[in-house]
């Protein structure tokens, strides 16, 4: 995979469904560093804490920081209900995740460059091409959908929740359905969510 710096987190029971007995592939934004600027050229040991792997193995192991909050409510969607760290484990263990921007941000909501997002499309195109989801759930609805790669997207149904219009589609084949939420870091209710997410489970 030769786009992408900063390889997807895999469930050791991800290729086998896990508990969700489907391929899931969750799609996050950016890692946030404020660190050297030069990650997507060369990698640094600084990198080491910042991988995808090390921060989801940081969070299964219990630790709790600012930043934790958003994948428990994100896994709380799944399950509708309040997860011990066992539950934790069992979940992100079945599925798979991926940040869409190859260079760290500075900060929490920052965005990154329009090249940023174009060479995103194209590492996030080499992942699916190795995990072969069968569903992807992306952290954000507005510019997560903006920059989402048109070329294989395909138009999904009119789905209302709620009066909440689900953005939603697949991504290059109807065998991988592709659904938008909101980023879990703030204004995320896991028990909403959750009846948003569950046809598709």
């Amino acid at each position: 995979m030769k786009h992408v710096f900063f390889k997807p987190w895999i469930g050791q029971h991800y290729y086998s469904g896990g508990i969700f007995n489907k391929k899931i592939l969750v799609l996050g934004e950016s890692h946030y560093c404020g660190g050297c600027n030069k990650c997507g050229l060369k990698y640094y040991p600084e990198c080491d804490d910042l991988t995808t792997t090390s921060v989801i193995e940081t969070y299964l192991s219990g630790h709790t920081d600012r930043w934790t909050p958003t994948y428990r409510k994100f896994e709380r969607s799944l399950i509708n209900r309040e997860t011990t760290l066992e539950e934790s484990q069992r979940i992100w263990n079945s599925i798979s995740f991926f940040n869409f921007l190859q260079v760290a941000m500075n900060e929490s909501r920052e965005a990154g460059s329009p090249d940023d997002y174009i060479n995103g499309q194209r590492a996030f195109s080499e992942v699916v091409e190795q995990l072969k989801p069968d569903l992807i759930i992306v952290w954000g609805v507005t510019r997560m959908y903006d920059y989402f790669p048109s070329e294989g997207w395909i138009d999904g149904e009119n789905i209302i929740i709620d009066r909440y219009e689900l953005k939603n589609g697949y991504y290059k084949t109807k065998e991988t359905r592709v659904i938008f939420v909101y980023h879990p870091s703030s204004g995320y209710d896991w028990s909403w969510w959750y009846k948003a997410i569950l046809p598709y489970l």
